[in-house]
């Protein structure tokens, strides 16, 4: 049943980096909940509804730039280092147009967020932090086309470095802009997010002055040239990265779909989701980074044609996502109430995230696996069915699941949360057979 323990070592040696920058990089979004949660529920609230209504336009960006990793794993494995710099470089390309793009989507939807039936006084709050956090997406995205490259390549460490710096950064400037602390303007929910424009703004900086000073990835950079550039390479990543975008804007519209609906129900309920999603989507990260460091090594295993290796990278990957989030799980169940009284002091608050943490629970085991099973598809370079897959789990199970639950059936503001589950577990089992399938097809034209 287990491998030896070089697999899980390996796996887990490449996927600890990858979890610690993105566990900074959703430290600052829960500094960022703590400190508005403490101004009021109504501004915590605001935080929520914007912070969602933006992170379903980054995914876009966020899919189209992960199609570099399996993409550099393989020209990497095949010691192809020109190619592999001419994907960094127009993968930067294509990433800076997008950014510029879905910044310019969320500013023109600015005028519309009336219309998603939240309180008044909750979208009042959040049109200044909603325009400067979409801005900060351009700096964002340029970042994550070097971050990507570099998973790819095996180093998993750079990004971490990086973003862990950044966002102690911008722990410091939350204090001093959130609260006017030390003579800075008191700017309350606005100074959260211009915190977090300033440290994403640095974060690109700070990986091309890495990539200078290092001999080691120096010369990456030395093979850039403008006729690099070309149709060839963008329409590669485009056709790779847009299934991959297109799934995970289906996964986190249908959460979308279910914050909403937890504003119909009141402002409470709104921020008891935010806090439990807040956690939720840092524990998840867990097995986002399994994920990522499974579909390194599965798309180097790939490049080389090595099946065996490719299917053990696969079963290492999949059994630590299930027992990490097992521990999560257990974790946020008992704890719950716990947690929650770190963020509100509103005992209303606190009873309902307390119950929705018993959801989160399972919701982390079913996450865990869905999540590892897309990494291994996206080493093999499939993604073009997993999109559709995504379509019937979460468009058409989730969000009707959710909704019946909560305001059809009226088992209580839970239940929307929990209508979710039934989606995740669609997905799951969905990307499971897909995988079999088509690594079978794959040994069999290989054997021939």
């Amino acid at each position: 049943m287990f491998l030896e323990k070089s697999y899980y070592k390996t796996n887990f040696h490449l996927a600890l980096p990858i979890i610690l920058a993105s566990m900074g990089q959703s430290f600052v979004q829960m500094v960022d909940t703590i400190m508005v949660g403490h101004l009021g529920t109504t501004e915590l609230a605001a935080v929520a509804f914007a912070g969602s209504v933006t992170y379903n336009a980054l995914v876009i960006g966020m899919g189209i730039a992960m199609a570099l990793t399996p993409l550099t794993g393989q020209s990497y494995a095949r010691n192809e280092h020109r190619v592999t710099s001419v994907l960094l470089q127009n993968s930067l390309s294509l990433n800076s147009i997008i950014s510029i793009l879905i910044a310019g989507l969320l500013l023109a939807l600015m005028p519309f967020l009336k219309y998603f039936g939240q309180p008044k006084e909750v979208i009042e709050i959040c049109y200044p932090y909603f325009f400067i956090i979409s801005l900060s997406f351009i700096p964002q995205l340029i970042f994550l086309s070097f971050k990507q490259f570099m998973e790819g390549i095996g180093n998993t460490k750079a990004a971490m470095v990086i973003t862990i710096s950044a966002n102690l950064l911008n722990v410091v400037l939350n204090y001093l802009l959130i609260f006017g602390k030390f003579g800075f303007p008191q700017m309350g929910v606005t100074g959260a997010a211009v915190a977090t424009f300033i440290s994403r703004l640095l974060m690109p900086i700070a990986f091309i002055l890495y990539l200078h000073f290092k001999a080691n990835y120096k010369r990456y950079l030395s093979f850039f040239a403008f006729s690099n550039l070309s149709k060839y390479y963008h329409i590669r990543l485009l056709r790779l990265g847009v299934p991959i975008a297109g799934q995970m804007f289906l996964e986190f519209f249908s959460l979308l779909g279910v914050t909403v609906m937890m504003g119909w129900v009141s402002t409470v309920a709104l921020a008891a989701y935010q806090i439990v999603i807040t956690i939720v989507g840092t524990t998840f990260l867990i097995a986002a980074g399994v994920s990522s460091s499974t579909t390194i090594l599965i798309s180097q295993a790939f490049g080389r044609k090595n099946m065996l290796e490719l299917n053990k990278q696969f079963k290492t990957g999949f059994q630590l996502a299930l027992l990490t989030m097992s521990c999560m799980a257990i974790i946020l169940i008992f704890f719950g109430k716990y947690i929650a009284m770190i963020f509100s002091n509103d005992p209303e608050v606190i009873e309902l995230a307390s119950g929705f943490f018993i959801v989160a629970g399972i919701f982390q085991i079913i996450d865990g696996s869905q999540v590892s099973l897309l990494g291994a598809l996206r080493g093999i370079n499939d993604v073009a069915k997993p999109m559709k897959y995504a379509l019937i789990s979460y468009v058409f199970v989730a969000i009707p699941f959710a909704y019946v639950c909560g305001f059809v059936l009226n088992l209580g503001s839970w239940s929307i949360f929990a209508g979710f589950l039934a989606g995740l577990l669609t997905a799951a089992i969905l990307y499971y057979n897909r995988f079999r399938k088509v690594v079978r097809k794959h040994v069999l034209s290989m054997s021939k």
